[in-house]
């Protein structure tokens, strides 16, 4: 009997499963959730983030409790049928029902139906490896934001957002003076698609424009290796001389993303445990996922200042963390101008990039650097978006300082793959046709595969099970 009360109980995790999925999380799908099963690892967030997913589930879960041992209640008490019998057939049945409804949530019917049709996508990828890539005159430095969860969706109708108060109001002030590649007359973005809708795979496509898809690209293990078979934004610079440097404020392990930045231009990793080695931050200490955006920009400056100092061009790659969901890490020196948390999270990491921003001018440095700031997905936080257009949203960028001049960059239709060739001629690079992977440099002003081709056409052969020419 204990075998069957233990099954129910992981009826109701799985319901509660279910229900942050579809409370909490929009573009959560089995593309995501294969890849961090197999390569998640460790560093997936802190006790804080744990507590707030159960304190979350909590009245969700009780009452999932409620319901699913009502009915056997209610045939104990009229002896409707043999308790213990109706019991075994009950949470075996329970079951059943939950995991299939889990999948559902995760798209995994979508995945399967997906993963058995193939598809020819790759007759049109321009292999890395092949395509070449050169500098000419002086190296330009690089400065690689990745902004977590941030849209240009967040800005003021104004300007092409979807709010009548913008939410990150000095970015999109970055977006009106600078490089700004938008799906729209006004400012705009970049497009989702399902299988780079995660941060790890969101890298990969915007700096190899190439899908996250380790069985195509060379596999995956624990020692040193993942994609070898792809030529990305670091060995291209690493080969031309670059000093590589990755910053982020959590631990790099998670997702498998300091085996990629090893194996892909050997950069220098200063993630959570290497900036406590360092003694930026004490032992245990432990903020959100690991050590909040404020410090971990206070930690960039001496990074980059010191990597500067080396007197050779040099790429350094940022990430920021405290957008993430669920409502993101409000910090205590954040002011508190809206209702809702997220959008005063928001607003709060607008004014630290900013500030970043405008301390990167001040450098002697700057002149001979582009600061590039990306967003890497759709926030994940369903709720936040609720009533308004999901077919409007857009992923943010905004290219500062950069080598080529704008022409040609509204209502285009790009992806993440688009980034990859576009960040190498921002910093002066001349690329064959213009293409790298599934990526057309926007500069270029060339029709991208989702203009040629057509976004749906992108978002439903990518899930297709490729056979590599």
């Amino acid at each position: 009997m204990a075998v069957f009360v233990v099954l129910i109980i992981i009826s109701n995790v799985l319901l509660s499963a279910v229900y942050y999925v579809n409370k909490v999380m929009l573009n959560s799908n089995f593309y995501q959730l294969t890849y961090y099963l197999f390569n998640g690892k460790a560093g997936s967030g802190s006790f804080k983030v744990v507590m707030d997913t159960i304190i979350t589930c909590i009245p969700f879960a009780l009452l999932s409790i409620i319901v699913t041992v009502l009915p056997i209640i209610l045939v104990k008490h009229f002896k409707w049928f043999a308790v213990k019998k109706f019991i075994k057939i009950y949470a075996i049945s329970l079951l059943c029902f939950c995991v299939l409804l889990t999948l559902h949530s995760y798209q995994f019917d979508d995945y399967v139906i997906n993963k058995s049709k193939k598809t020819d996508i790759y007759k049109y990828y321009k292999d890395t490896n092949k395509v070449n890539v050169s500098f000419k005159g002086k190296k330009r430095n690089l400065i690689l934001v990745y902004l977590e969860s941030v849209e240009s969706s967040l800005m003021s109708k104004e300007n092409g957002g979807l709010f009548n108060k913008s939410r990150i109001p000095e970015l999109e002030t970055l977006a009106l003076e600078n490089d700004n590649f938008s799906n729209t007359n006004k400012l705009g973005g970049g497009k989702n698609l399902t299988v780079s809708s995660f941060t790890m795979a969101s890298l990969v496509a915007s700096s190899s424009g190439t899908p996250l898809d380790i069985k195509i690209f060379g596999g995956y293990n624990e020692k040193n290796k993942i994609m070898p078979e792809v030529k990305t934004l670091g060995d291209i610079l690493k080969e031309n001389g670059y000093n590589l440097k990755v910053i982020q404020g959590t631990d790099i392990n998670f997702s498998a993303t300091d085996q990629y930045y090893k194996i892909h231009g050997d950069y220098e990793i200063v993630d959570y445990n290497e900036m406590i080695k360092k003694g930026y931050v004490p032992k245990g200490y432990l903020e959100w996922w690991g050590i909040e955006d404020k410090k971990m920009f206070e930690i960039s400056k001496k990074e980059i200042l010191e990597t500067a100092k080396k007197g050779v061009p040099f790429a350094v790659t940022m990430y920021t963390m405290d957008t993430h969901f669920k409502d993101g890490y409000l910090d205590s020196e954040c002011n508190r101008e809206f209702e809702d948390q997220l959008s005063n999270v928001y607003a709060c990491s607008s004014k630290q990039v900013m500030e970043f921003v405008n301390w990167v001018k001040e450098q002697d440095f700057y002149k001979d650097t582009t600061i590039i700031l990306l967003g890497d997905h759709y926030t994940m936080q369903n709720s936040y978006f609720n009533g308004y257009d999901n077919d409007k949203r857009s992923i943010y960028n905004v290219f500062i300082n950069s080598d080529k001049k704008i022409s040609n960059n509204k209502n285009r239709v790009f992806t993440n793959y688009d980034m990859y060739p576009t960040i190498l001629s921002s910093i002066g690079a001349s690329i064959e046709d213009n293409k790298l992977g599934f990526g057309v440099d926007l500069y270029s002003g060339k029709e991208t595969l989702a203009e040629s081709k057509g976004l749906e056409y992108l978002e439903s052969e990518l899930k297709k099970t490729a056979v590599k020419e």
